[in-house]
């Protein structure tokens, strides 16, 4: 799939959910306009808080006209079309094939907001970030998020910028470029080939210290 089919396929799917519309409604001009709902429908009982509630499980009120309003053009677009995707799996309905895909959305959704909203002290907010990039790969590769693996590539090293402004004294880096195994920088997971010198993809953030480039923890990876 190329880039364009995927903005495409990422924006219509903002369209298909009253979630979608709520995170829509923050980027301006080019947001899809929300479809009226029925005043006996649930969607238009449940706006008001649960719209509001909504918008802050996305991080809608964190993150900025950067992201939120970024255009195919713009840099941060990748980043954007990201937590597009994500509030779409988390407004899905729960059909079973797509059931645990919306689970892993959700536990993603809560860990970014933990990290980005809880006070803690500097080790717990690495391991919870790292924690945070595992869940990431997890939904990204999971088949039935049917995630494309092209636009992870491109928002994951967005993702662990905008982290890293969280952190004191260390930064978290994506490895998704990086396609063979080297022991200083990479971890193999359980499922990995121990022999296996490729990497078929990432499982977690790589995490630096920042004023040596020191590896602090080592990205996981699969071989």
């Amino acid at each position: 799939m190329n880039e364009e089919r995927i903005k495409q396929a990422v924006l219509s799917a903002l369209e298909r959910t009253d979630f979608a519309h709520v995170v829509a409604s923050l980027v301006g001009d080019d947001a899809p306009a929300p479809a009226p709902a029925s005043p006996a429908s649930p969607a238009a009982a449940a706006s008001g808080g649960t719209q509001k509630l909504l918008t802050r499980i996305v991080l809608g009120d964190i993150l900025d006209d950067s992201i939120l309003g970024a255009r195919p053009q713009d840099r941060t677009f990748p980043l954007r079309l990201f937590f597009s995707e994500l509030g779409t799996l988390l407004a899905h309905d729960g059909a079973h094939d797509e059931h645990g895909a919306a689970e892993l959305a959700f536990t993603l959704a809560s860990g970014l907001n933990f990290f980005f909203r809880a006070d803690m002290d500097p080790e717990a907010k690495i391991r919870v970030g790292l924690e945070v990039s595992r869940q990431l790969y997890a939904l990204a590769h999971d088949p039935h998020a049917k995630m494309d693996a092209d636009m992870v590539a491109k928002a994951a090293p967005l993702l662990a910028t905008l982290m890293t402004t969280e952190l004191e004294r260390v930064r978290f880096e994506s490895v998704d470029h990086v396609k063979v195994y080297d022991s200083q920088i990479h971890e193999r997971t359980a499922a990995s080939d121990p022999t296996g010198s490729r990497i078929l993809r990432p499982a977690s953030f790589l995490c630096r210290v920042q004023a040596n480039n020191a590896v602090k923890a080592k990205a996981q990876v699969v071989t």
